[in-house]
């Protein structure tokens, strides 16, 4: 008698914990009809267990991505296996927030998510189990880590490596799809008489005011990064030469009317800028990325030749 009442007692334990661990858990049967809902799936989805009981998983989690799921479900049931998503390949399978997102790159939660079989009493598959891991603290963390590793630091723009690293994909993708686009290579004028006269630290504060006029009139879909010293790329898909001319020019035009505040010799002051621009647009007769910059690196220094602020177009390949 006392041991059947110490295994009741250990069952209310176990349900109290279950209900009440930092992880989320959903029991469904085979028509994905929920039998279990914990608290912190009560906590992060707003839906109480009680009106949770007997929904369709997909109805209450709309989010949930169908085809990948049902078939991690159905490997389950089939070959009575744990099956497993990390959230490098499904970021935000539920979207859920994040329990802090000022200081996370990202304000939805992260999870990996791991499914395994549960067996009835005559040992067939009656029920799969779902834990829900928020593993959000790991994950910002190496996003941080990867931005880092991707950012200029004085500009905050790609940096020239992994710019680059973008630009060949994109010349990839204008190949095999034979798309419009086209970049753009610019620099400061005369930014060594800059660096000789006002010093170092003016000299990156100008870097960091073109960054900035830039990271303003970027697009969602424009690649943008510090290519060295005082030169500047972006790359802009599904834009034909005509187009970028124009984004070209109005770049142009917003750090010639810009003021960068400076003090120089102990007294304010300000400093105008300029820069050069060189576009060039893909072609199918380019070899490789490297061409291609190379023709908008050709279009800039004849923009430097013709007197300086101001773009020029690069002849196209034939």
């Amino acid at each position: 008698m006392h041991k059947t009442e110490l295994n009741i007692d250990n069952l209310h334990w176990i349900l109290q914990i279950l209900q009440n661990i930092e992880v989320g858990l959903i029991v469904f049967d085979e028509h994905y009809s929920v039998n279990v809902w914990n608290g912190f799936m009560e906590n992060h989805s707003g839906i109480s267990s009680a009106k949770a009981r007997n929904k369709n998983l997909f109805d209450l989690l709309p989010s949930l991505p169908r085809s990948w799921f049902e078939q991690k479900a159905a490997a389950v049931k089939a070959l009575g296996i744990q099956a497993h998503c990390n959230w490098r390949q499904e970021p935000h399978s539920l979207l859920f927030p994040h329990i802090r997102p000022y200081t996370a790159p990202s304000e939805l939660m992260f999870q990996n998510i791991t499914l395994f079989p549960l067996y009835g009493a005559t040992k067939e598959i009656e029920q799969v189990c779902a834990l829900i891991y928020d593993v959000s603290e790991e994950a910002n963390s190496l996003l941080k880590l990867q931005s880092l590793s991707r950012t200029d630091t004085l500009s905050q723009l790609f940096n020239r490596g992994h710019w680059q690293e973008l630009f060949e994909q994109e010349f990839a993708r204008c190949q095999r799809y034979n798309e419009d686009c086209a970049v753009i290579l610019l620099d400061i004028d005369h930014f060594k008489r800059v660096n000789d006269t006002y010093g170092h630290q003016v000299g990156d504060q100008a870097i960091k005011a073109i960054a900035q006029v830039i990271r303003d009139s970027q697009r969602e879909t424009d690649l943008c990064g510090r290519y060295g010293g005082e030169e500047f790329v972006v790359t802009m898909p599904h834009t034909t030469l005509e187009s970028a001319m124009a984004v070209a020019e109005r770049l142009r035009a917003k750090v010639e009317a810009h003021q960068l505040a400076i003090k120089h010799e102990g007294k304010p002051t300000t400093l105008k800028l300029t820069i050069s621009l060189g576009v060039a647009a893909f072609s199918h007769h380019y070899k490789n990325a490297a061409e291609w910059l190379n023709s908008a690196d050709m279009a800039l220094y004849q923009a430097k030749q013709n007197g300086r602020n101001q773009a020029v177009q690069a002849e196209q390949p034939r």
